[in-house]
């Protein structure tokens, strides 16, 4: 593939569940891939588990980091600028399309769970295989995708239904677009288009929703003037963050991967025939097919231990020290821990489950039990393997927020007894994103490294048997 020399800077915004960041590949500058900035994005949580975010302080953020982009692109002055936009999945944004504004100001995002009214309806219209019909794909009876969110909608209205990043994407481009990727439970996974049959089920017209694209936007002339971009800057519709992330781990055939953040994404990339799963999504994906499932356990059960059972705030400092006490202590000595605090979504997809710990003795430490938190979400990452089928899978892919913690990335390798690949790149969703929208436009890709955790023969072994215990435990809690 020949590559162009033109002087062309790609830029990626991330509308992340915690921070909101922004980061440009300009070749001429360097090979890596420079993030200019990360803001918090403000949550507001409910008293029944609601988990709302508000597009002001969205919009206001992604802005902010617009403007440090244009500082950027007058320093160096690029002849073009191409962006690209990825957002959580399953927010929900109410949208007047004559003023062009948000109906609400707030809005329910992904880690909410106020969609338990629709599942018995979420069941009747894609239990059964249904799902496989409509989407040529399972879909699991999670309680956050976006149409489980439209099934629990009860306002009858004609609102443009938006994700956060279709909504800065509008109002950079004048236009309601956005990836398929964002809407991967209304849409069929080959055709990449909505399902009429599902969106007359919840009552929504095709107009009600943007329309699926996949090609770059010109930037309205007011927003390139406003933040001091290119004259020639364009936009492309708003992935999954997910998504872009699988194009941040260049994953080959039989790679499992991990996205490590919050909670987890886990799932495997084959380029070869497979049996398909009910338990995990499954879609296209360069030339193969990805099946994943998303988990509600992750690094919120590190902040959940901290505050709830330490009454501590989380620090950098305590979890170094929390780490290093956990690094001494024989695994086959820390308790069993069931990390189901908000229920479980991949493999199980069941709201119900609770946490517990097993074991518990009278010399165990609050290092004990962090590092059985730590074990506890390997074991839950295993058995999502398993469920895929691990006899293929030659080594997984790591990146994210929680892979920064040594100790945990040997406890997952040990755990899964596979090979670990980390990512240097800690921002996936960006890096992705730049890299694919880079083969689109014919550009060298940013640099990517991995470096390798090979599983320890006896850790393995422990951790066999502790896995073993783990499943005993699970099976006496599902009963």
């Amino acid at each position: 593939m020949n590559k162009t020399n033109e002087n062309i800077a790609i830029a990626a915004l991330d509308i992340g569940t915690s921070q909101i960041k922004l980061g440009v590949f300009y070749p001429l500058v360097s090979p890596r891939i420079t993030i200019l900035g990360r803001i918090k994005n403000e949550l507001k949580y409910g008293t029944i588990g609601e988990v709302t975010s508000s597009y002001g302080a969205t919009s206001e953020a992604s802005f902010l980091l617009f403007k440090k982009l244009g500082e950027f692109l007058q320093e160096h002055h690029p002849d073009k600028l191409f962006l690209g936009l990825c957002s959580h999945v399953s927010s929900l944004l109410e949208w007047d399309r004559d003023s062009g504004l948000p109906i609400k100001n707030d809005f329910p995002i992904w880690m909410d769970n106020t969609c338990k009214s629709a599942l018995d309806k979420f069941t009747e219209i894609m239990g059964l295989g249904k799902s496989k019909r409509m989407l040529g794909s399972f879909l699991p009876p999670g309680t956050n995708w976006l149409l489980s969110k439209l099934m629990a909608h009860t306002e009858k209205n004609m609102a443009l239904f938006l994700q956060a990043g279709d909504a800065i994407f509008y109002e950079l481009s004048g236009v309601y677009a956005t990836h398929y990727s964002s809407q991967i439970s209304m849409v069929h996974h080959e055709r990449k288009e909505y399902v009429d049959e599902l969106l007359s089920a919840v009552n929504i017209q095709k107009y009600q929703l943007p329309e699926i694209k996949a090609e770059f936007y010109p930037v309205l002339p007011e927003m390139i003037k406003a933040y001091g971009w290119c004259a020639q800057s364009f936009v492309f519709p708003s992935m999954a963050d997910f998504y872009s992330s699988f194009y941040g781990l260049k994953l080959d055939n039989n790679e499992g991967f991990v996205l490590g953040s919050t909670s987890e994404i886990v799932g495997v990339y084959n380029k070869t025939n497979f049996q398909p799963s009910e338990h995990f999504v499954i879609f296209p994906f360069d030339n193969g097919s990805i099946q994943y499932g998303s988990t509600n356990t992750g690094s919120n059960l590190i902040s959940w231990f901290v505050n709830n059972m330490l009454g501590k705030e989380v620090s950098a400092g305590l979890l170094d020290d929390l780490t290093a006490e956990a690094e001494k202590i024989n695994p086959a000595d820390t308790p069993v821990f069931l990390p189901y605090i908000k229920g479980e979504r991949a493999p199980f997809w069941d709201h119900r489950l609770k946490a517990s710990f097993s074991g518990l003795q009278l010399h165990h430490s609050s290092a004990h039990m962090f590092r059985a938190v730590l074990e506890a979400v390997a074991f839950a990452r295993r058995q999502c393997f398993e469920y895929l089928g691990t006899e293929a899978i030659n080594i997984v892919k790591m990146g994210g927020g929680s892979t920064k913690n040594l100790l945990w990335n040997i406890i997952r390798a040990n755990v899964l007894n596979k090979k670990i690949a980390l990512a240097d790149e800690q921002e996936l969703a960006i890096s992705g994103l730049i890299n694919c929208m880079s083969d689109n436009l014919l550009i060298e890709a940013s640099e990517l490294n991995f470096s390798v955790i090979e599983p320890d023969e006896k850790l393995v072994r422990i951790y066999e048997n502790k896995y073993k215990e783990f499943l005993h435990y699970q099976k006496v809690l599902l009963k």
